[in-house]
């Protein structure tokens, strides 16, 4: 049976646009860990990282800690409460509110452009930020000695 190549041409439009919505999708959930410019530390390893976010809330100096996030059901998010927290996205929204009830641990923003404005006027905060929202204002971290573009970086979606 011979497929018409209208039909032909609107299939592969159609496949190659449902590819490029994938790439794009996973490319928004890409997260950076970032602080505001020239802070103290610029790398962490995962094990470190992920003990002070989810149960000590204190640097390892013994200095509170503040994490600028957006939306903790949000694809990018769900990346960090899986990948780094091996939470779920709800296991990670009830371990915020609950670490919120002492004292602010976590700051969720509307948006990555906020966080970075949280970055400058609580310097020793830390945000976690899709790789396209890194501008010249803030350190970018490095996370078992990878940064975000990195394909083994373990903020990265895929």
């Amino acid at each position: 049976m011979k497929i018409p190549f209208k039909v032909a041409l609107s299939h592969l439009l159609l496949a190659s646009l449902a590819t490029l919505a994938a790439g794009t999708w996973a490319a928004a959930a890409d997260v950076a860990l970032v602080s505001a410019k020239n802070s103290r530390v610029a790398a962490i390893n995962s094990t470190d990282l992920a003990k002070i976010i989810k149960t000590t809330h204190r640097w390892s100096d013994g200095r509170d800690l503040m994490v600028v996030l957006t939306d903790p059901s949000s694809p990018q998010m769900r990346v960090v409460a899986e990948k780094l927290l091996s939470l779920t996205a709800e296991d990670f929204r009830r371990s915020i509110e609950a670490a919120n009830r002492d004292r602010l641990v976590f700051v969720v923003v509307s948006s990555d452009d906020e966080a970075l404005k949280m970055l400058q006027s609580n310097p020793g905060a830390i945000a976690l930020v899709n790789v396209y929202s890194i501008n010249s204002s803030i350190d970018v971290w490095k996370i078992d000695g990878r940064l975000p573009l990195e394909h083994t970086y373990l903020l990265h979606s895929q």
